[in-house]
């Protein structure tokens, strides 16, 4: 069986929903987020955290900081992709393992302790800079918001010993303002919101053309699919990309040369999305039931894609 994308001429799937870094599209928007987070992390600033919906691209930000990071040799870096641990001692020999250590299990007091004779080491030893990057945030269970805590005391007069930066859904960020003594230490929040639909339409066609199509899209898609891509989506990314990749399909199951709207219809049909009726959005972007709000009354958090990010 040949794959869809074969039948439009592309070299691969240009829709995956990975963090692929040959797919990722940047927007000035974007890249001073991560460079707001490098910035922080080899400021030694301690805690930063990044919230956002999910589909709205904290995983492809983490992965490109991460690879920001990478690239220091001034820089050691860990990495935790879930940190739903069952106990404490479990998570710690998680963030040991991060960063090499093959520790032994102990007591949690024991872990710790070996964990800081390592940052120590690392930091003020050898001049490293020593950060932790963890995904799915808000997964952690508070006895693990307390070890992060604790974690962040450990400096010395001129630097943090670690740098953490969690990134999780938006359910994150109450969590942590209800614990005082962790929010006080969140030295930036980062709010990661929806496309608008010139951006949106922006990242259909930089996926085509990076698989091997036309540079704006346009072979693939007419104007009117792309809104209705874009409209059914209500310009969250990871939506945009499947119904991209869901259009394509159901054109090339037709053996159609180029998606049309019909196709696009029935993508999001079968998703359970409604597609809007030409010209019902002024952005192209569907706005969900009920959530609507005249511009003078939207929150900062609500503008497209990288809503806004602000010191505390």
């Amino acid at each position: 069986m040949i794959p869809y994308y074969r039948h439009f001429g592309l070299e691969r799937d240009p829709f995956l929903d990975t963090a692929d870094p040959h797919f990722y599209r940047t927007t000035p928007a974007l890249a001073r987020a991560r460079d707001r987070l490098v910035g922080g992390v080899l400021e030694s600033r301690g805690l930063q955290v990044i919230v956002g919906d999910p589909g709205t691209g904290k995983t492809s930000l983490m992965a490109q900081t991460e690879r920001e990071l990478l690239g220091r040799d001034d820089v050691r870096l860990g990495k935790i992709l879930d940190p739903s641990f069952a106990t404490e001692t479990e998570f710690l020999l998680g963030v040991a393992r991060s960063f090499g250590l093959a520790l032994p299990p102990r007591s949690p007091a024991a872990l710790k302790n070996a964990l800081k004779n390592y940052l120590y080491d690392a930091a003020v030893l050898d001049g490293l800079t020593i950060a932790l990057l963890v995904d799915e945030s808000q997964n952690a269970s508070d006895e693990i918001f307390e070890v992060l805590r604790l974690l962040l005391n450990y400096d010395v007069p001129q630097r943090k010993l670690l740098n953490i930066v969690l990134f999780g859904q938006s359910e994150l960020r109450p969590r942590i303002e209800a614990r005082r003594n962790l929010a006080d230490r969140v030295d930036e929040w980062y709010e990661l919101g929806t496309l608008d639909a010139n951006e949106a339409r922006a990242l259909i066609a930089y996926r085509v053309s990076r698989a091997g199509g036309a540079a704006d899209g346009t072979a693939l898609f007419d104007d009117d699919v792309l809104d209705a891509i874009v409209g059914a989506s209500a310009g969250t990314p990871r939506r945009l990309l499947t119904l991209a990749h869901a259009t394509l399909r159901e054109a090339a199951a037709y053996g159609r040369p180029r998606a049309t709207r019909t196709d696009a219809e029935a993508a999001a049909r079968l998703r359970g999305l409604s597609v809007p009726k030409t010209g019902a959005s002024s952005n192209g972007v569907a706005q969900p039931a009920g959530d609507a709000a005249p511009a003078e009354a939207r929150h900062w958090w609500q503008f497209p894609w990288l809503a806004a990010f602000r010191m505390r």
